[in-house]
């Protein structure tokens, strides 16, 4: 993910990001899962480029590192998703299953 830093405060971070928003969501609903973030937004700046605002706040910790943790959650439901659905591909393509 690439972004750039617009602002950053003890408890607050402001991101520019370049990158779908569907992968944004996913580390938005980890960010929300978390009991330290009072907020965690995606806002759309230019309707015809992929330029979004992603803001951080939270309680009392640093909203960086608040990030890191639900970009490796994020990371980690994704390869999970990818072995649950290469087990199932596997189990039908055994001669077993027939």
């Amino acid at each position: 993910m690439q972004a750039e830093l617009e602002s950053y405060k003890s408890n607050e971070i402001n991101l520019r990001v370049n990158e779908d928003i569907s992968i944004l969501y996913i580390v938005q609903h980890e960010l929300l899962n978390e009991k330290e973030v009072e907020f965690a937004g995606v806002v759309l700046k230019h309707q015809l480029k992929e330029d979004f605002s992603f803001r951080i706040l939270t309680k009392k910790s640093k909203p960086l590192d608040t990030l890191l943790k639900a970009l490796q959650s994020s990371s980690n439901n994704a390869i999970k998703l990818k072995d649950t659905i290469e087990s199932a591909i596997n189990k039908e393509k055994s001669p077993d299953s027939a």
